[in-house]
């Protein structure tokens, strides 16, 4: 059940991605960046479970993912500049969330017999701890500047050659700098009760690495379609 509601959210990134580019061009996969990583944040507080992996695992992990394969299709149609601007519009987009909604959560509190009253579910949701924040904008600008700068260097090493090669190498670096940034800040650096490397690596990096390799994989190929799905005079080799 878990595995095809994981695929079910991966078409439907998939076909957002490509509407996105299709219909928006660069300002449609700005618009998605920024949607998915405000969705995977909120997402990764509840967790699931799959059948071959023994511990849960949070959500949010299929859709973060997919914003590596639109860092790549923006450099690699638009250029590296449009895909370091499609970063930093996510990054202020999921600050400008988190800003607005901790003021919400700050209002008091109103009873009415004629409103649901949803003060304490709206504080848990959108009231995330110092800790997770930092550590969650740290290593999403950290691991998607590595994506860019690998994709771009293998870019310029190929000439503009194997597409798909360069897309698999960048995601596979880019997601695991994610994982171990993200971790590393959240459960041992800024951590109370920091917990072991060991448990660490086999808790919080193996498992949700693994599930982001396939997902690197099967975005590739996302990548190289995007292309036909662009205007022959919308992008910038």
């Amino acid at each position: 059940m878990t595995e095809l509601l994981s695929l079910s959210t991966l078409i439907v990134c998939f076909s957002s991605i490509l509407v996105a580019v299709k219909y928006f061009g660069r300002e449609g996969l700005y618009v998605y960046s920024t949607v998915a990583v405000i969705i995977s944040n909120i997402q990764v507080l509840k967790l699931t479970k799959y059948t071959l992996i023994d511990d849960p695992v949070a959500l949010g992990t299929v859709v973060f993912s997919t914003t590596f394969a639109v860092d790549n299709i923006l450099n690699e149609y638009f250029g590296e500049k449009a895909a370091k601007k499609g970063v930093w519009i996510s990054f202020f987009g999921y600050l400008l969330l988190v800003i607005l909604m901790k003021i919400a959560v700050y209002h008091p509190q109103v009873y009415h017999s004629e409103c649901i009253n949803l003060h304490y579910e709206m504080k848990m949701l959108f009231s995330p701890t110092l800790v997770l924040f930092v550590a969650s904008l740290a290593s999403y600008v950290v691991s998607q500047f590595t994506d860019i700068f690998i994709f771009s260097t293998l870019k310029r090493i190929f000439k503009n050659k194997y597409v798909s090669c360069r897309s698999m190498i960048s995601m596979t670096f880019s997601t695991f700098v994610d994982n171990c940034v993200f971790s590393l800040l959240a459960w041992i650096v800024f951590a109370d009760n920091p917990i072991t490397l060991s448990s660490l690596w086999t808790t919080y990096i193996l498992v949700t690495y693994m599930i982001r390799l396939v997902v690197a994989a099967l975005c590739v190929p996302l990548v190289k379609l995007a292309g036909f799905f662009l205007k022959t005079d919308s992008h910038v080799q």
